[in-house]
């Protein structure tokens, strides 16, 4: 007969049951870009090897981490594993407990500047404020090292790693999620974002927290070999009118051309406001019946 009073077997079924609820709720359409990844799906529910290829893992990687069994899982890739299955706090508090045996901390710190790396956080004028909360399109503000400071309901809601504080620059460049939604990822969003960190790392070259970033960055692998190139573009922003595909929330397979207006800020010159809007407008459509979200465009994307 199997050992009940195991002292591990708690643990390791408490696991198992948080992750196997989670990933059986979840909904793929709500994931940007996992149609185009996983195929065609109806109705709830990811099996195991959906959500390994999701988190860009081995399968059995994954199996073991619902299993309980003990092993070494790293702090980001179970946050990886937080953003895809939505977990609750709850849930995600019992999950990093039972795996580190400590509880868990209040904020997601990938790019893991300590404290004192970090610049201090300056509150954004009244009027950027309302100038990004009243945007119909994604809007975010960020600092130097790439930290997102504030975001509208839109970003929210079309880029949901938003949702749980990550870097920027460490999303778009090392995280499997990114190279989902992000449609030609490497020549489209990744290039041009590696050339731009290296400009800063050349500029800036003593900051602590951007030095944090760089290293966040390179240790991924496809993240260092782009970094490695000698045939990065001298420019680090493409053109805000070259526009970019990417995939959205509950839009299955359908590509959206957008494009990345960034600006500067006046009174706040550290920091960049950047607006992700359809490449194409379509004026002809009374404005009660434009989207307030970049689906009101569906790009005839190629390739």
């Amino acid at each position: 007969m199997p050992e009940t009073n195991s002292p591990d077997l708690a643990p390791r079924t408490t696991i198992t049951r948080i992750l196997r609820h989670a990933r059986r709720r979840i909904d793929p359409h709500d994931i940007p870009g996992a149609a185009a990844l996983l195929g065609p799906h109806s109705g709830p529910g990811l099996t195991q090897d959906a959500v390994a290829q999701l988190l860009g893992v081995s399968t059995k990687w994954y199996r073991n981490l619902e299993l309980g069994k003990p092993r070494t899982f790293s702090k980001t890739l179970l946050e990886r594993v937080r953003r895809i299955l939505a977990l609750t706090e709850d849930e995600w508090e019992a999950v990093w407990q039972l795996t580190y045996g400590r509880p868990a901390p209040d904020a997601v710190e990938e790019a893991v500047p300590t404290r004192r790396q970090r610049p201090v956080r300056q509150t954004p004028p009244p009027a950027v404020k309302r100038f990004i909360e009243s945007q119909p399109w994604p809007a975010y503000l960020r600092d130097r090292h790439w930290e997102v400071s504030l975001f509208n309901r839109a970003a929210g809601r079309d880029f949901p790693w938003m949702l749980y504080g990550t870097n920027v620059a460490v999303w778009v460049l090392t995280y499997p999620e990114a190279r989902t939604q992000l449609i030609r990822w490497e020549e489209d969003w990744a290039i041009p974002m590696i050339a731009e960190l290296r400009l800063e790392a050349e500029r800036r070259g003593n900051d602590l927290g951007l030095q944090a970033v760089i290293r966040t960055v390179q240790n991924d692998p496809a993240a260092r070999r782009l970094w490695d190139s000698p045939d990065l573009p001298a420019v680090s922003h493409p053109s805000a009118a070259q526009p970019r595909a990417l995939y959205l929330p509950r839009q299955g397979t359908r590509e959206f051309l957008v494009s990345v207006l960034t600006m500067r800020v006046e009174d706040m010159p550290s920091y960049r406001l950047t607006v992700i809007l359809p490449a194409r407008d379509t004026p002809s459509a009374p404005v009660s019946t434009r989207a307030a979200t970049l689906r009101a465009t569906e790009a005839k994307h190629s390739s």
